[in-house]
């Protein structure tokens, strides 16, 4: 039996523990930054602690890095880099790796120009020398479940931010994130990075108008930036790690109830 070993057990890292203990793969120990959660870690089976797994690493283990933000991201693959890396260590990335995506999107493209594209990456490339051919690298859309993702801003402040109506909202719900990374975690012979959203992934335009009437709001407006939808390429993820999402249709997100 192997041990999962999670440094962060926010909604995505605490799914996956859930997941890795109820399909019996072995023990699991959860890295927080606070106690908060370490009653329900521990009535759920997993071995709580705080701070750094750095000490606690060894050779069979599966290491998942779900920490929030690329920056704490990077200064946790760095906190690792005299260390040796486990049997599989899987990193929770993001499609903000791109920017502003726009067109086909492919695993092999290079980073987008904006600040966070360039921090992602340079987290990505940190945790590549130090994992090698044991390392896989999970780029996230945004996560949804109902009540969370974006709907929850759109309901508390009354309209969508600005920006252009054919920008592309990349989604995934958590639930399928957590099956892609617990596949990650497990699988025999991984590719070293998957796009991970749902397509057909909807514009902002798509998006907002239907989040807005079913909210019961008035109608969105966007700036006049024209702005292609970009088309994610999923094909490893559906191969390798999600073949059937289990939510499908992203219009499960444009609701709080």
């Amino acid at each position: 039996m192997q041990r999962l070993i999670s440094w962060g057990a926010g909604e995505l890292g605490g799914r996956v523990i859930e997941g890795w203990l109820a399909a019996g793969s072995g023990p699991a120990l959860a890295f927080t930054r606070t106690t908060d959660k370490h009653a329900a870690l521990r009535e759920g089976g997993a071995e709580p602690f705080t701070g750094s797994p750095r000490d606690h690493i060894e050779g069979e283990d599966a290491l998942l890095i779900s920490l929030p933000g690329s920056p704490r991201q990077l200064e946790a693959v760095e906190a690792l880099a005299e260390i040796a890396p486990p049997a599989r260590a899987v990193l929770v990335s993001t499609t903000g790796y791109y920017g502003g995506a726009r067109g086909a999107v492919r695993v092999d493209d290079p980073p987008g120009d904006t600040e966070r594209a360039q921090v992602a990456a340079e987290a990505e490339a940190a945790f590549r020398r130090w994992a090698g051919d044991r390392g896989v690298i999970v780029r996230f859309g945004g996560l949804y479940r109902l009540g969370k993702g974006p709907v929850g801003p759109l309901a508390r402040r009354g309209a969508p931010p600005e920006g252009p109506e054919g920008k592309t909202l990349a989604l995934i719900h958590y639930e399928d994130a957590a099956a892609a990374l617990l596949a990650a975690l497990r699988h025999p012979s991984p590719a070293p990075i998957y796009v991970a959203v749902t397509p057909p992934c909807p514009t902002r335009g798509e998006f907002y108008r239907l989040a807005c009437a079913r909210l019961g709001l008035a109608p969105p407006s966007f700036n006049d930036e024209a702005w292609p939808p970009a088309v994610y390429d999923v094909e490893l993820l559906r191969r390798d790690l999600l073949p059937t999402p289990t939510w499908p249709d992203w219009r499960a997100a444009t609701t709080r109830s």
